[in-house]
């Protein structure tokens, strides 16, 4: 080892016996604790808002100090004294060997001050919605105006302080959400005070107010002129914090605005509390972040959200669809409406809302732009330009369970099964510390999945059963439960898993007999036992033997396995008849043509059906990459 590491080496084991790094943990986590303790109760005493600013000075210059004085000084029961400096053994000296570490009280007190750090950062982290507990015992958010103060510099307007303020009260009483505390109440309360004038109506007077006024709610502002121009500047404010939950401007020509100026207000002011209401009601991580002002639309897409996780397809898209009617800038809703599409199979509409979208692209925000910028990728791009665009967002929003979960998607259709699992796992635990369940059934057997390739079997089956106490019935899942037992020999609780699958499908997917066999194969066939896949795809065919869908089912299985492949490329040329421009047929007979050695003509058709495909599809990129590659070395 060289001099400089036997240096650094030397030097952590005497700041460990001069106890310094201990000193370090106990200062840094009280310093934490009283921080946070001044933030809250120091306002409370009615001190200036820079009492905490200079305690924090105070803690940062004493935190040098202190760990220069726990490096000469050790406190005893003798009291303070100077730590003694140790020799440094020479290697020929025996080591004395060391002691059973006994616990002592400084390792208890910092056990003591982590727990009380972690108590009070973790609700900052996991923080729902800083609009949480505002509801009063009916439910309903109380809200009071204050009077508009004049600093227009015209005592013309002076009228209109109180007359803005009355003018917001009217409207706004029109909300059934809100609870809004009248002009006499408010004027009276005003009055008993001495000496107030609106223009100098602080956040912290307004907050005395509103609590005689039993609110918890306020709305401050200012009416201001320059020339013909007149600007309504406006805050809302949360009475007992004084923190400002929003900013709004609104501006007239003339004071025959005034009255479409209140009227743009308070529909701003309502629009916000409501759809903050509704964050709260719905109680879930991917309800938050959305591009509207309107909670008419807010509550559409919340109705087309959850069928969508119910997987009622079809009523999500009326939903989206009103969501997009009511306010037709919303991006979310455009967003969500073209993955409804993409998962009902409807690639055409689902692109649609994609391009209808993206033309709005300039008038978003940074985060608005990257949802679309992600959405185009998802159509028209591979999954590495994803996950170059859902790392951006991440870094906007990193609890975004929605891009969490795309995340995992796009490394799992790469087969970059480790990188997914991750990702999947991010988005079940933020759920998790919610204390609700994640309601999107693709993630648990593509987490499960993740894990069968890894050869994790405990962890699949753990995900499996998690995703059935969502969907207690869903065929997909208790498939994959089918695959995992074969993979692991278990034929008992393997055909328990098939007959529980084909129970599922025909009773509660309402799916054809041909179809559950084709499924029933696909098991088999991902669990290696290729003679009973074929028996079952061949059933199904029998069923139904002009399905393109089952035609090429057999017909990939038998070209991909390399059992039959001639056969396969003449069943899919009578897929091809009866569904020419399908991409998977294309991507069958392309694979069929490769193993048939006819290369050329295998990457034409294979390029033909690249360009049809619904979304980026990895099986048939490697099938053009290895034809590629298997041309370049017949040329060398």
């Amino acid at each position: 080892m060289s001099d400089s590491s036997n240096r650094f080496l030397r030097f952590w084991d005497e700041l460990k016996r001069r106890r310094v790094l201990k000193v370090i943990a106990m200062y840094a986590a009280t310093a934490f604790i009283m921080i946070e303790a001044g933030d809250i109760m120091l306002p409370r005493l009615g001190l200036p808002d820079w009492t905490v600013t200079f305690i924090i000075i105070l803690l940062i210059v004493g935190f040098p100090i202190t760990i220069i004085f726990s490096w000469i000084f050790d406190i005893t029961p003798e009291g303070l004294i100077k730590t003694e400096t140790v020799q440094i053994k020479s290697k020929e000296e025996p080591s004395i060997p060391p002691s059973k570490k006994k616990l002592k009280p400084s390792d208890a007190i910092i056990a003591v001050l982590i727990i009380i750090v972690v108590l009070l950062v973790y609700p900052k982290i996991f923080s729902r919605d800083k609009f949480e507990g505002i509801r009063n015992t009916e439910g309903r958010i109380s809200i009071a105006v204050m009077p508009f103060g004049n600093l227009s510099g015209d005592t013309l307007y002076n009228v209109w302080q109180g007359g803005f303020q009355n003018l917001l009260i009217s409207t706004l009483s029109n909300s059934e959400e809100l609870l809004v505390r009248q002009y006499q109440a408010i004027y009276s309360i005003l009055e008993s005070e001495n000496n107030i004038s609106y223009a100098s109506l602080t956040p912290s007077l307004a907050s005395e107010i509103a609590s005689k006024l039993d609110t918890r709610t306020l709305v401050i502002g200012n009416i201001l002129k320059a020339g013909n121009k007149i600007r309504i500047n406006a805050q809302l404010v949360n009475a007992e914090s004084q923190e400002i939950y929003k900013t709004y401007q609104v501006d007239g020509d003339t004071e025959d605005d005034i009255f479409s100026m209140a009227d743009s207000l308070s529909g701003m002011i309502k629009n916000y509390l409501e759809i903050k209401m509704l964050v709260e009601q719905y109680d879930s991580p991917e309800i938050r972040g959305l591009f509207t002002n309107s909670s008419e639309a807010y509550q559409y897409y919340i109705h087309g959200f959850d069928a969508f996780m119910g997987l009622d397809l079809l009523t999500a898209t009326e939903w989206l669809s009103k969501a997009i009617e009511v306010e037709p800038d919303f991006i979310t809703a455009y967003v969500q409406l073209s993955f409804v599409y993409r998962v009902m199979g409807n690639d055409q509409l689902a692109k649609h809302w994609c391009k209808t979208a993206y033309e709005k692209k300039n008038e978003l925000p940074m985060l608005g732009k990257l949802m679309l910028d992600h959405l185009n990728a998802y159509y028209f791009e591979t999954p590495n330009e994803q996950i170059k665009i859902i790392k951006q967002i991440l870094e906007i929003d990193e609890l975004n369970v929605i891009y969490l979960h795309l995340m995992g998607r796009a490394y799992y259709v790469m087969y970059q099964y480790e990188e997914a699992s991750i990702y999947f796992n991010k988005a079940l635990e933020i759920h998790k510390n919610w204390g609700i369940q994640y309601r999107n059934p693709f993630i648990y057997y593509w987490l499960g999945d993740s894990y069968h390739q890894l050869n994790d079997h405990k962890r699949e089956n753990e995900v499996y059963e998690l995703g059935l106490t969502v969907f207690p019935n869903y065929g997909t899942i208790i498939g994959y439960q089918g695959t995992c037992a074969l993979s692991q020999g278990d034929m008992e609780k393997a055909e328990d898993f098939i007959a529980k699958y084909k129970y599922t499908r025909k009773s509660i997917s309402l799916w054809s007999e041909s179809r559950i066999l084709s499924g029933v194969a696909y098991i088999y066939s991902r669990a290696g036992f290729l003679e009973e896949a074929e028996k079952y795809y061949r059933k199904a065919l029998t069923l139904d033997p002009q399905n393109p869908n089952r035609i090429n089912d057999l017909a990939y299985f038998l070209i991909n396995n390399d059992i039959k492949i001639n056969e396969g490329v003449a069943l899919i040329e009578k897929a091809l008849v009866l569904s020419p421009e399908d991409w998977y047929a294309l991507d069958t007979k392309g694979w069929g043509l490769y193993k048939q050695g006819k290369y050329n003509e295998a990457l034409q058709v294979l390029n033909y059906a690249w360009e049809l495909r619904p979304v980026y599809d990895h099986e048939g990129y490697q099938h053009i990459e290895e034809i590629k590659k298997t041309l370049a070395s017949q040329n060398n």
